[in-house]
């Protein structure tokens, strides 16, 4: 079951920390999950010009939108259908 986020801007931040930790493949297949969900333009082609930093922070404004996570919270979702998350210790 899917819950929408309600936390604190220490909470926020959190997630922010949890996605900087995760490797840019696993980023760059989150956002481009996301995007293709969402019929945008996804980012193929351009792994190698983007950097981790980036992709961090494009996952952190998708999790903001898509606004959802896993029941209790702790698992932040960056595409739509809860494919890719983010966990932050409970």
């Amino acid at each position: 079951m899917a819950w929408s986020i309600s936390i604190s801007a220490e909470g926020w931040e959190d997630i922010r920390e949890a996605l900087h930790k995760q490797g840019k493949r696993w980023l760059f297949q989150a956002v481009n999950e996301a995007k293709e969900q969402r019929n945008e333009p996804t980012l193929q082609g351009l792994f190698y010009t983007l950097a981790q930093e980036t992709l961090a922070d494009c996952a952190y404004e998708l999790i903001e939108q898509t606004n959802t996570c896993d029941n209790g919270g702790f698992k932040y979702w960056i595409d739509p259908k809860g494919y890719y998350k983010v966990t932050i210790a409970e």
